[in-house]
């Protein structure tokens, strides 16, 4: 493990180290055989969410509900662990809110949000709610066509999402900026 993962271990993850070394031994080893590379910092947040007691039960419990609710395989929760640790540590009540919407809502298949995990991490208020407004009504008007990938919307930073959902299409729908802004509704466009 290099100094710059060590120095990530040391100033944000302590508790970490503070299990017993058969424990952080144990974590190291499930972490090395999950596939991460003990050379990127990614190793550090997976072994967070992998060591202690508390850990583990999130861990379980994070896997059961996408399991269990959205449907995900063994592999689909490990990729998406591997790609962005952080999404087995996330609130029950996070998880069921962005997938409910993003699932529910949106009409995305849950097994697609696994393979871009990131998305779990994201604001709902934010980012995904604002975002997917826009990109309703651009449906609605029929301005952008179904076949788009969800992730052109939820990935791409602030300005280039403005730039290619909101900024190009302001002259025909001069109110898309206030829909992106919380202050119109979709279906009062």
């Amino acid at each position: 493990m290099p100094e710059s993962c060590i120095a990530l271990l040391l100033a944000h993850n302590t508790q970490v180290l503070m299990h017993k070394h058969e424990n952080f031994a144990a974590a190291v080893e499930e972490v090395k055989a999950m596939g991460f590379d003990m050379k990127k910092s990614t190793c550090v947040m997976a072994l967070k969410a992998l060591c202690g007691e508390s850990s583990k039960f999130i861990w379980n419990r994070s896997c059961e509900i996408y399991k269990r609710s959205w449907g995900w395989s063994d592999d689909d929760v490990i990729s998406a662990f591997r790609k962005i640790p952080g999404c087995m540590i996330l609130s029950e009540k996070k998880i069921m809110q962005v997938m409910d919407f993003l699932v529910n809502k949106m009409g995305w298949p849950s097994r697609v949000i696994a393979t871009y995990p990131v998305i779990l991490c994201f604001s709902l208020e934010k980012r995904i709610i604002p975002r997917c407004s826009v990109v309703k009504v651009l449906l609605l008007k029929g301005l952008i066509d179904e076949n788009f990938s969800f992730s052109s919307v939820l990935l791409p930073t602030e300005q280039h999402f403005l730039e290619r959902f909101v900024t190009r299409y302001i002259n025909q729908l001069p109110m898309l900026s206030d829909v992106y802004h919380g202050k119109l509704d979709v279906k009062d466009v």
